[in-house]
């Protein structure tokens, strides 16, 4: 990959996890679209560069830095459906990589490899053990407890967090559920 493309994409990716604060309306509004724009700059990149994309995107997950692996895995998960063809041959490494930050203690990181794992099952990228592996995951980590409500609130000032209401969320465990292969 070229310097002025990896250097882009450093560039780029910090800016997928940066937070508003601010509860006013208009900065939420600028941020979500500042959002939507990084993530389409990471699209048409990855439309033309498909492979070295995928490389930057996973050694930035395994260097386990929460703020670059909570990014790589948000454009990973927004990438995954665009991108699918292009990645298909990559499965294997896209699921090594996922099971080795399974033990990550983030909070982000959590919600983030979370929301991967269910585009990686709607793709049928779960297969076997390394599927029932990620569903246990999603069933022991997707659940708050008394104990880490406080670091929710820590979470909420790092990382914006769009958690479903939970009608939606057991509606959606029970898709990704359907979706596994044995």
């Amino acid at each position: 990959m070229e310097i002025d493309l990896t250097l882009t994409l450093s560039t780029l990716l910090p800016v997928v996890s940066i937070n508003n604060d601010s509860r006013d309306q208009s900065d939420f509004s600028i941020g979500l679209k500042m959002y939507n724009e990084v993530q389409r700059c990471f699209l048409t990149v990855g439309l033309v560069y498909p492979d070295d994309l995928f490389l930057f995107l996973v050694n930035k997950c395994r260097v386990k830095e929460e703020t670059l692996t909570f990014g790589g895995l948000c454009v990973l998960k927004h990438l995954l459906p665009r991108l699918f063809e292009a990645w298909h041959s990559k499965i294997p490494l896209l699921v090594d990589v996922v099971k080795s930050l399974l033990e990550e203690p983030s909070l982000g990181v959590w919600k983030a490899l979370s929301e991967l794992i269910v585009v990686m099952a709607s793709h049928c990228y779960l297969v076997g053990s390394s599927g029932e592996l990620f569903i246990e995951y999603l069933v022991r980590h997707c659940a708050l407890t008394e104990n880490n409500h406080g670091d929710l609130d820590i979470l909420n000032k790092r990382v914006e967090v769009k958690f479903l209401p939970s009608p939606c969320f057991s509606i959606n465990k029970y898709h990704l559920c359907t979706m596994i292969r044995p």
